[in-house]
């Protein structure tokens, strides 16, 4: 089957338009063709980006009171329900640990809870009281399903989601998102494994989520869990209120975000406060940093400073200090083009913003919310149009809001940090770092939504 063919039979899928033959010619094509898989997985994904932002238009014109809570592990039921599909046949063969298309007879868990289920398929439904067996797949579409494993551990899967009963204390997370909880002593060790971490309960509540592009990420609720990445030589330890995402790809690029304690000293848990001693200060005269897309406020009362200032080891003395701050006009996204003046290996790069202004509540500004991509060649690429097909290299993505799981706005912490590392203690070589800066998904109009970013840390070697 040519491309325009394909592609014409995959956006019949995903619009619900197709008829059991196309629905069957596409089953053959995603089971024996890896481009079709490619391909049907991008134009979901865009499916769901449009969707999304469809529905947030829809939400700003109504004048009913309510609150849409945007996230990057929420898409449209349409296009979950393709990913799901799609997931289903990328994983039926050898990606699990235990090639678990071969069904144990051992019963790992059993049902508890049915919420609303529809299921991929009707041969994959399940009822309350059913056993789970050892590599049995649970493929929800939508809705939530409790399991309770033999040693005692509860999983509540939200759909749409793939899951799998590796052992009586163990499971494999292929789509989608899960809640466990390990309050047992026969439950102390119970791992959850994704594509890109595992996780090692011990002895808490969590949530689990990995999406289709290959990211994971884990939040803690209440104690304590270990991270352990494939060949990396140490394990990350997370407790109550701790959150990490891990990139898929060889770098296994980590994602560490956490709030401050609101004053000038910048202090975090566990992520240091700016610094002036990491390889692109301004003092060191090795790199510069300018805007490349979209412009900085700098037309009224409340101006931007220049983007020079992200590198001058600082953050902000004031909790709304604009002159020392960066920040774009309201409602648009920008780019930062940072270059580190030679090739460099890449360690750490953190980021840091703070605002809140004399309401409480209104922290919008604070939001660290951004693609960060990176290029090792002499002259950066292209900044028009996508980024990736011009030749950046993702390398993160950001969105405190999610990592906090943000609600309602006094949820959000006024002063934040993001630490973004490698699992084997490097993220790459880069020349270039490219910063694709959102806007935040500000619920009250009388807010502005533009960051105030006040310091970018690269820590790096020639």
């Amino acid at each position: 089957m040519n491309q325009d063919d394909l592609k014409s039979l995959v956006m019949r899928f995903i619009d619900g338009l197709a008829s059991p033959d196309d629905a069957a010619a596409l089953s053959r094509e995603l089971e024996s063709n890896r481009d079709a898989r490619s391909l049907y997985l991008e134009l979901a994904q865009l499916h769901a980006a449009l969707s999304a932002t469809l529905a947030e238009s829809l939400a700003r014109d109504q004048t009913a009171p309510h609150v849409l809570h945007r996230s990057g592990w929420i898409w449209s039921t349409v296009a979950v329900a393709a990913s799901v599909v799609l997931a289903t046949y990328l994983y039926r063969g050898n990606e699990s640990p235990t090639n678990t298309r071969r069904i144990s007879a051992e019963v790992a868990a059993n049902v508890v809870e049915l919420n609303d289920c529809q299921w991929v398929s009707v041969d994959g439904s399940v009822l309350i009281g059913a056993g789970i067996q050892r590599g049995q797949r649970i493929e929800l579409a939508s809705g939530s399903a409790s399991v309770r494993f033999k040693s005692g551990a509860l999983v509540t899967l939200l759909g749409p989601c793939i899951f799998e009963a590796t052992s009586s204390n163990g499971a494999f997370l292929t789509l989608g998102q899960i809640k466990v909880r390990a309050d047992t002593a026969a439950a102390k060790g119970f791992t959850v494994s994704t594509r890109t971490a595992r996780v090692v309960d011990v002895g808490t509540e969590f949530v689990a989520a990995a999406a289709p592009n290959g990211q994971s990420r884990v939040d803690v609720t209440s104690g304590e869990v270990y991270v352990v990445l494939e060949g990396a030589k140490t394990q990350h330890v997370l407790r109550e209120g701790d959150a990490l995402s891990v990139e898929a790809g060889r770098a296994q690029v980590m994602v560490r975000i956490e709030r401050g304690d609101s004053t000038a000293a910048f202090r975090f848990p566990t992520i240091e406060p700016p610094s002036s001693n990491d390889y692109a200060d301004q003092l060191n005269g090795r790199a510069s940093i300018r805007v490349v897309r979209g412009e900085l406020v700098t037309k009224t009362a409340v101006s931007s400073g220049p983007a020079e200032i992200l590198l001058n080891g600082r953050g902000q003395p004031a909790q709304d200090s604009p002159r020392n701050s960066v920040f774009f006009d309201n409602e648009i996204s920008g780019a930062l083009l940072m270059d580190l003046g030679e090739l460099v290996l890449i360690e750490k790069i953190n980021t840091y913003s703070w605002h809140q202004a004399k309401l409480a509540e209104n922290r919008v500004r604070a939001v660290q919310k951004y693609i960060l991509y990176g290029y090792d060649g002499e002259i950066p690429p292209s900044i028009d149009g996508s980024f990736e097909a011009a030749g950046w290299t993702p390398i993160a993505r950001v969105n405190s809001d999610d990592f906090f799981r943000v609600m309602q706005p006094i949820d959000r912490p006024a002063q934040q940090a993001c630490s973004i590392t490698g699992a084997q203690g490097t993220i790459g070589r880069y020349r270039y770092l490219l910063w694709f800066v959102e806007p935040t998904q500000a619920i009250d109009p009388r807010y502005y939504n533009n960051t105030f970013y006040s310091e970018f840390d690269v820590y790096a070697k020639p």
